[in-house]
């Protein structure tokens, strides 16, 4: 599995990024209102936190078909997501401050974190399975996605919620 995992979950989560990224506005709903709903910096935290997981979910079924063993699955998903978005906003906030948002850019540094951060979940996935890492995981998972959520629905007016194009936090009224 090595190299195929990083490799494939790469690919996977960087295109799993652009259905996220346009989910909530090609069916707004309440439903959809966990994806990102502007373009704020918080709401792109949505983003590198849901393509992840949807894309692993994908690639448990495909390795599991295939016959791979995979420990520590949730665990790691947590650890390199929490990772990536840290690494993701180490490397973009100095260059958005300077330069503004330049799409090239944002997703040159989106990509080298997904592979940075996908190494690291191999790495983790391949450690001896701990079911109480994963249980702990899972519970997070769906704290995270209460946090993202009630965030999104009552942001505070700081500039990492307020989107650039619009001036306005959160969903749209």
């Amino acid at each position: 599995m090595d190299r195929k995992f990083v490799i494939y979950n790469t690919i996977l989560t960087f295109i799993m990024g652009f259905l996220v990224h346009g989910m909530y506005g090609w069916f707004p709903s309440a439903i959809t209102s966990i994806f990102p709903v502007n373009e704020s910096l918080f709401e792109h935290v949505k983003l590198i936190y849901l393509s992840p997981l949807f894309s692993s979910i994908i690639l448990y079924f495909y390795f599991k078909h295939k016959g791979y063993g995979i420990s520590n699955l949730i665990f790691g998903l947590i650890v390199s997501t929490m990772f990536n978005i840290i690494i993701f906003y180490l490397a973009y906030l100095p260059l958005y401050r300077s330069y503004g948002a330049i799409m090239w850019m944002t997703l040159l540094i989106y990509f080298i974190t997904i592979i940075l951060s996908n190494y690291l979940y191999y790495l983790i996935i391949i450690l001896p399975n701990s079911k109480r890492l994963n249980i702990i995981s899972s519970i997070m998972i769906i704290v995270i996605l209460g946090i993202l959520t009630y965030f999104t629905y009552h942001p505070e007016k700081i500039e990492f919620f307020r989107d650039p194009e619009t001036h306005t936090y959160g969903i749209k009224k």
